[in-house]
């Protein structure tokens, strides 16, 4: 699944304060939410950029993936952003609905908590996935390039609101909104991986969708190499305007 072009504006909280208190509490951002990016998976590094190589099957995490509450000030200061979407995600919409019915999307989150992966857990589910065959041969040819592959740890995890915007200029009757929030609603679950609940005409909301992944220090290691593969710490990513995602 990739996750369309998106433009995204922070109302209230700069973007890049979000996106810095995201870093700041050992994250790497996550925009839009979604669940396609999680822990359990194994990842290429290069640099500020991490790309899925192998995705984990749900029941590998069942009873593994602990969640606890972040902290009184961090989750306060990550429940204050607003973000709105806009660009490829709008257009999409639109496309679907046979018109520019809907301006943008607005999204804020709450109930903000971790879901990380005990340590021996994770070396569990790493030993599972390179035991299927596809998922060692993609490892082994990075590795053999020269590549890191590291597993994620956790993620900031968080309930997502979304209050849909409409031109008023068209038909904006409870009918039509409806109509029109049923299509918001499947387009933001191929998008985000996550099952979306409609609120009402113009509000919907996904629980346990990541809004940012922490990968694992120790990654897999060669069988040829004398020491440990350690991941080096990321450096802050130079502000450009454009989405902060590190995901390719």
């Amino acid at each position: 699944m990739i996750i369309p072009a998106v433009w995204y504006v922070a109302i209230g909280p700069h973007r890049d304060d979000m996106e810095k208190a995201i870093r700041e509490y050992g994250f790497e951002p996550l925009i839009p939410p979604n669940q396609l990016r999680g822990p359990g998976s194994l990842y290429l590094v290069e640099g500020n950029s991490f790309r899925k190589v192998c995705d984990v099957d749900p029941p590998l995490l069942t009873g593994k993936l602990q969640k606890s509450p972040t902290l009184d000030h961090v989750r306060r200061r990550l429940e204050n952003g607003k973000f709105s979407l806009r660009g490829g995600y709008i257009n999409e919409l639109n496309a679907k609905l046979e018109g520019a019915r809907v301006t943008t999307i607005e999204y804020r989150m709450r109930d903000v908590a971790i879901s990380e992966i005990a340590m021996d857990d994770l070396l569990e589910i790493q030993d599972n996935l390179l035991r299927q065959k596809n998922c060692d041969d993609a490892v082994q040819r990075l590795l053999k390039a020269n590549k890191q592959v590291c597993s994620g740890y956790a993620a900031l995890s968080a309930t997502t609101s979304y209050k849909v915007h409409y031109d008023v200029k068209l038909d904006t009757s409870a009918e039509a909104k409806m109509a029109t929030t049923a299509v918001v609603q499947r387009v933001i679950e191929e998008n985000s991986g996550g099952r979306i609940q409609i609120q009402s005409g113009d509000e919907l909301s996904g629980e346990n969708l990541f809004y940012g992944i922490q990968l694992s220090k120790f990654c897999i290691t060669p069988d040829s190499a004398t020491q440990p593969s350690v991941r080096p710490d990321l450096q802050p990513a130079e502000g450009n305007g454009q989405s902060g995602s590190v995901f390719d």
